[in-house]
Parts: C-alpha cells; structure tokens; sequence
C-alpha cells in the first residue's frame, strides 16, 4: 500500500507538470466515457430496475401464443374461458390473476369530462404482484361481481394531478364513464410497470357470457402469476403448454394452433417493448467510441514515455525493477482515466437530460426511470478502470523494455522513438480509422433504412388532417342503434365547421396498426383454423376515403344506403385483391368476416381502394377489409377531419361539435396527423441522431488521432527532415513524403473497415425486420470521405515539416 501511495504521488507531480497534456488525455477519454454512460442509463432503465412488488423474480406472466405469423406471436393476450380454467386448473401458481390494460374510461371532474386509460384487474391482481397501496385498500374477493364493482384504485400521478393529493379521497365518490365509483385506494409513485400506463384500476367483472365458447375469440387480457415455493419456470411451462394443448383439443374450431408462453414478468415486458435489439446496437456503437478514444490516449502515453525514455532508463539504473516502471505508468494512466471518468459523468448528466427529453414520444417510455443511478455510476467507474488498462498498459509494457545503455548514451535532446513505439501506434490509428469507418457505414446503413422509411407513400394524404380518439360508454350508449345515431349528429356538426373539407369516423386511424380477422372467401375451400386467410379489419363511414385521401381504384364507395336493413357490403385494398383473389375480378365476390362477437355472415365486395400501410414504420402492404360503420357501429373510434390549412386550427371546434351533442363525453388525442405519426415515429428519429452523433464523434477521433501520430511523427524525425533538405530535397518532395504516410496507414485501415463492414446489410436485415439496409453507394462514399478527412488531419503537420530549417534541425544533435 505504501508503493502505491508513493507511485500516486509520483503520478500526481507528473501530471500537473504537464496540465495540457493530462487535459487532453483526460477530456478524450471523457467523451468515450459520457456516451458511454448516457446510452448505458437507457439500459439501466429497461433492463436493470427491480420491478415494484414482493419477490418479483417470481411473478411470471402467462400470454397466449398465436398460430398466425405476426408481431411477438408468443406475447398475445389470453381469452377469459382461458383464464379462468388455467387458473383453476393449473398445480404451479400459487394464485394467478387477469389484467385488462388497454381500456379507456371517462373521469368527469369539476363538470370537465376527461378521457383516462384504465386497467381492469382481477380482485386478486395487486397481491399477485406483491404490492400494498399507499393509501385505502385494495380490492377485496366478490368486488369483481356485477353491481359490486363500484369501486376505483388511484395513481399517485392522476392523485396529484386530478385531486391535489388530497389524502381525504378515500370514500370520495368520483364519476366515470357516467356512473359513481368510490375511491378505495391510492397507490404509490414507484408503482409502475414497463408497457401498460393505467391511470386507474377497476375491478375486470367477468359475466356468464365471458365464459361461453364464443367468448374464446376475445383476447385481451394478461395473466400475472405467483410460482409456488420449489416450482421452476421450466415446471410452469410445461404445464401451461399442458393446458393449451388441452383447450385446443376440447375447442378446436377457436383454439387449433394457439399455445400458452410463460416468462418471468420483467423479461416478458422487456421482451414486448422489443428495445433489447436497438440496445445491443447503441451499447456497440459507443463501445467502439470508447475503444477509439483509448486507442488516442494511448498513443499519447506512448509517446510521452517515448520522450521520458532517459528518465526511466536511468530510474532502470538506479535500481528500480521495470515491474515498479510498469506499476508506475499504470498509476498515471489510473489518474488519468479517472479523471476522464469523472467529467464523462458530468457530461453524461446533459446526455441524459437530452435522451429524457427526446424519449418523450409516448406514455410508455415517458414512464422509463432514465437517470443518473448508481448503475450508471458503477457502470462510469468500470468504464474508466478499463479504459486505464487499454490505453497504459501497452505503454507501460513498452516502456519497461528500455534499452538501458543505448538510453543514457542518446546526446540527442530530443528523444527519438523506437521502431517498436512507431509500431504500435501507426497499429493503433490504423485500428482508430477501421472501427470509424465500419462505424459510418453502419451508422450509414440504418439512418438511410430509416430515412426510407419515414418518407415512403403510406397512400393516403397525412397533412391537412386533424384526428381524435372518443369512446362511448355503456351507461348512455350500450346498444347499436344509439352509437349510430350519436356518430350521424356529430359528422353532421363536424361537416358544418368552418374551414372543415370533409369528415368522417373510423375504427382505426390509417398507418395506426388496424387488427387482423380472419375471413373466408366463397368458393374458396374452408381453410383449417391456424391458416385460416387473415386481413386487416378497419370500420369506416362513407366519407372516410375522401377525408383520408385514399384513391378509389375500381367500383364504388360506401354509401348512406349500406345501412342495418341493406345487404352487408365491404370494400377491399389492392394487396387483398393480388394475395387472396389472384388478381381476378374482385366486384360482387362474397366473403365473411369472423368478427369477434359478431355472427358471421356474407358480405359483397363492392370497390377497391389503394393500399395504405398498416403503420407508417412498415414497408410491406398486407391485404385489408372496410366495412361501414352503419353496417357494424362501435363504441370506440377515432374521429377525421381534412381542413383546408392549418389542422391544429379547428381543434377547439372538434372539442365543441362534440360537447354539443354530448357535453359528457370527453375527446383524446386531439393532434393532427403529421403529429400522430411523429410521435409513433419518435424512437427512429432518436436512433438516427444518436447513432449519426456517435458515428460523427467516431470520425473526428480518429481524425485526432491520425493528426496526433503524424504530428508526433515530424517532430521526432526533424533531424532526418533537416538531412533530407540539406541533400537537396524540397518543401514539395518533404510534403509529398509526409502526405504519403499517412495516406497509406488511412488506406489500411479503411480497407480493413471496409471488409469488417461488409456482412453488415445481412446482420441488421436479420435483426431489423422490414428496414432496407442495402445501400452499395456508402461503401465507396464513406471510405473516400475518411481518406479526405485523413489526408486533411495529416496535412498541417506535413505542412509544418517543410518549414524546418536544416541549419537548426542539424544543431539539435
């Protein structure tokens, strides 16, 4: 311990001689370490927080796994038939509970209706997790009944908001969706779980009509378990696996094909918000920022031992080991890479209010603790210990070889650089240039996917249109008739607005990610239940074409006329006419929809439309069904006006054509289109500045760093430059000689970055589904672009060279 002070304080005196340079040194690697420690505070945040409750290693979530090829098919929601016989039937559970998470409920609060997103969870939901409530109660066995089931649990931000944390709330009567629900509990801050964002929980009240065979077509609910003590997750899986395969031999016209997946909570969530890959990504990317950053310090450690070579050398001679040489330029490399640690910590604190404030697209991931913690911190430290062994150790090593009597016999007061020295770091750039240039390709690569992406035609007119949510409740609005009667009076007020071109209602928003059904096609023989033919499903009324701008190719339009009392008629899309009708004459062809609750019946194909893309982030066109909103009403829908200018503008207009017909009823996401898909699109716009900002950073370091050695490298040859010009070379001869080193050591390691560059389009195209990768361009451009910058960073000292005098170069020998 002793030693080591002693080589601390050493180290200390060493580097305050030499401010600027420890500056340089620390301030690198302090870039290395910032966005290091900012990208490791998103994976602290998704991957490392404990999630709330008792022992939550051992709540599992339960999902149905879904025959047909769509998104996390393992991760589909479960039927209520379903929960109810795993849950009784099943020896693994200690007690397993049901979660509804995506409901909406109006909250009307000093006469301002409010739309709210709602959880509805089994009575037994918040013991299954482990947690207990910050005020009240929660639910209790039989609140889950019809009639009992009045009763609302708080969240501790919709408390603060709504009810300015009033602990008096308990027992208050509070109104939702019409009815009076009395307050029972409030929960506390830290209650949050990664994906569903209640504000509220109400009891999930299952009639005697969610148990019936029909009922296995809706899936929506989420089962959260609790392993008994000794079970397994393997155990739990296999007897889940048991159990689907046992309801799909006892109802296989509903359930052929479907399974049952188990995972521990946190991984299933984790697994579902599908961040894992963008992760590995970010956490690569600055990892080799980091690694270029090492690869500068080092050379600079290397050539400051280089020029300390006497003074070690005669440390040599005087007695000291080249362990204890080793041991001391370790601890200068400690210092400096702690003290690079700590600014890259402080610099991390603006990179992470950076990434809060751009993460801010969606609920979902507002509620992500990203944040300076401990785990960024232990996660900094271990950053900068590492960083201390790269960048000193291969300098350490060097230097400890000091030739001892060719050392102290150097008259020269420059000190010269050994081959080996000139070696490792012309290595080290070359290693700089390839990792910055296979970082600009893939950087490259998946900025241009994205870039495709996010201008492609989803064929239909996003701008100028104006969209809100609104969902009916059952208190005024249970049967069809009156959901139809409430959406005919307010198109009718929300055609008369000012400025207004067109409107209409739709049960899913184009490019917004509209459900599958399945379908069969008359004539066509009747498929088995997992390959069943599957379109997406979209409820519109007639004027939804016009007000959406999607071109009518082939027949008509919905009309007034395709009503309850008419014949059921749809409209399909070009991909549904192309895959499911071999492109033959789709008009008057009969299919029948297998809508959930409905009884399935023949409707007539009367027009076709122009594909429109599921969601504005997918590049693929998958077949699609309209049917009239007369034909099949529903109490949730989204509203769409075009405008003739600014959308945004008749938003105060929307919100009072629908106080006018119901001044209950409260209006959500009121934004324009352009707006909507920006926030859908948020995440990519984040990645393609992060991953151009690191590429960037990548460049210039290694830009530094080919300056640096090239710089070094005149310095230590002045004498031979000086000899070169005296035997009559000129400035140009000296320039070309310089420029050509460090072309030549940028031209390796390009061609190096360039092959480990090269299986790159096949990698993100396996892990990114659906992104267009190949671009062939940016494996010329990028090279040339890294040469430009090379020859650049080599010219100003080259330039320098040709201004040594060979009368002075000569005299320093």
């Amino acid at each position: 311990m002793e030693t080591f002070r002693n080589d601390l304080r050493l180290a200390v005196r060493v580097l305050l001689k030499n401010p600027g340079f420890t500056a340089i040194a620390a301030l690198t690697l302090a870039l290395g370490i910032a966005v290091n420690a900012t990208m490791f505070s998103l994976v602290s945040g998704f991957l490392l927080q404990r999630p709330p409750g008792r022992d939550p290693q051992r709540v599992v979530v339960v999902s149905s796994v879904n025959p047909n090829q769509v998104f996390h098919a393992d991760a589909s929601p479960v039927s209520a038939p379903n929960f109810l016989a795993w849950r009784d039937a099943n020896h693994v559970f200690a007690d397993t509970a049901a979660a509804d998470d995506f409901r909406t409920v109006s909250l009307t609060a000093q006469d301002q209706p409010e739309s709210l997103r709602a959880s509805a969870v089994s009575p037994n939901y918040f013991s299954v997790l482990g947690v207990s409530p910050q005020f009240g109660r929660v639910f209790s066995d039989g609140e889950d009944q019809p009639g009992r089931d009045r009763v609302v649990i708080l969240t501790h931000a919709l408390w603060e908001r709504q009810f300015a944390s009033d602990p008096s709330i308990i027992g208050r009567t509070v109104r939702l969706n019409r009815e009076n629900y009395s307050v029972i509990g409030v929960m506390p801050a830290n209650f949050r779980l990664m994906g569903p964002t209640p504000q509220l929980w109400i009891p999930l009240a299952l009639t005697p009509a969610d148990q019936t065979a029909a009922a296995r077509k809706d899936r929506s609910l989420l089962l959260y378990a609790r392993l008994k003590p000794g079970v397994t997750l393997q155990q739990a899986r296999a007897e889940l696996t048991t159990l689907a395969h046992r309801a799909e031999e006892s109802f296989p016209d509903t359930e052929k094909g479907w399974g049952a997946s188990v995972r521990i909570m946190s991984d299933f969530f984790i697994y579902d918000f599908n961040i894992r890959t963008a992760l590995v990504v970010l956490m690569t990317t600055v990892g080799f920022v980091l690694l270029i950053a090492c690869a500068n310090v080092a050379g600079l450690l290397m050539a400051r031992a280089a020029s300390r070579k006497k003074e070690l050398a005669l440390r040599i001679a005087l007695g000291a080991g080249r362990l204890r040489i080793v041991r001391q330029l370790l601890t200068e490399g400690l210092l400096i890479a702690l003290l690079g640690g700590g600014a890259g910590l402080l610099f991390s604190v603006w990179g992470i209010h950076f990434l809060r404030a751009s993460l801010n697209f969606n609920d979902a991931m507002t509620a992500i603790p990203i944040s300076l913690d401990w785990n960024v911190a232990l996660f900094a430290l271990g950053a900068s210990l590492l960083c201390a062994l790269l960048c000193a150790l291969a300098p350490a090593l060097n230097a400890s070889r000091t030739d001892i009597n060719t050392s102290l016999k150097d008259e020269s007061r420059a000190a010269s650089s050994s081959r080996s020295h000139s070696r490792l770091r012309t290595l080290m750039v070359t290693g700089e240039i390839a990792f910055a240039l296979f970082l600009l390709i893939g950087a490259g690569l998946l900025i241009r996917g994205i870039f495709i992406i996010e201008h492609q035609n989803l064929g239909f007119r996003p701008d100028p249109l104006l969209t809100a949510d609104v969902t009916l409740d059952n208190a005024h609005y249970k049967d069809a008739a009156q959901q139809t009667l409430f959406v005919q009076n307010l198109l009718t007020r929300l055609q008369q607005i000012p400025g207004a071109e067109s409107a209409a209602v739709t049960s899913d928003l184009p490019a917004t990610g509209p459900g599958r059904i399945g379908l069969q096609i008359q004539g066509q023989p009747d498929l088995p239940a997992d390959q069943k033919l599957r379109a997406r499903h979209v409820v519109v009324t007639k004027d939804y074409f016009q007000a959406a701008g999607i071109s009518l190719l082939h027949g008509r339009a919905l009309a007034d006329t395709d009503n309850s009392t008419a014949p059921r008629v749809v409209l399909v899309n070009q991909e549904f006419v192309h895959r499911f009708l071999h492109d033959t004459e789709p008009l008057g062809q009969q299919i029948r929809l297998e809508v959930t609750g409905a009884t399935p019946d023949w409707s007539e194909i009367v027009g076709v439309v122009a594909n429109v893309k599921a969601y504005s982030e997918e590049t693929r066109d998958d077949p699609e069904v309209y049917e009239s909103f007369l034909q099949r009403p529903m109490s949730s829908f989204s509203l769409m006006v075009r405008a003739s200018s600014d959308p945004n503008g008749l938003a105060p207009a929307l919100r009072s054509a629908v106080s006018q017909v119901d001044s209950e009823l409260p209006v959500a996401r009121l934004m324009s289109m352009p707006d909507l898909i920006v926030r859908q699109r948020g995440g990519d716009g984040v990645f393609m500045r992060l991953m151009g900002t690191f590429a960037s950073l990548a460049l210039i370091l290694a830009a530094v760093g080919v300056y640096g050695l090239v710089a070094y490298s005149v310095n230590q040859r002045t004498h031979e430059i000086g000899i070169r010009m005296a035997l009559g070379a000129g400035s140009p001869d000296v320039l070309r000689m310089i420029l050509w080193e460090g072309l030549k050591m940028a031209s390796i390691g390009a061609a190096i970055g360039l092959v480990m560059a090269l299986p790159l389009p096949k990698v993100f195209n396996s892990i990114f589904q659906g992104l267009e990768t190949g671009e062939p361009r940016l494996y010329a451009i990028v090279p040339l672009v890294l040469l430009l910058v090379a020859i650049v960073a080599t010219y100003v000292p080259a330039r320098r060279a040709t201004r040594v005098d060979p009368m002075t170069a000569l005299r320093q020998e």
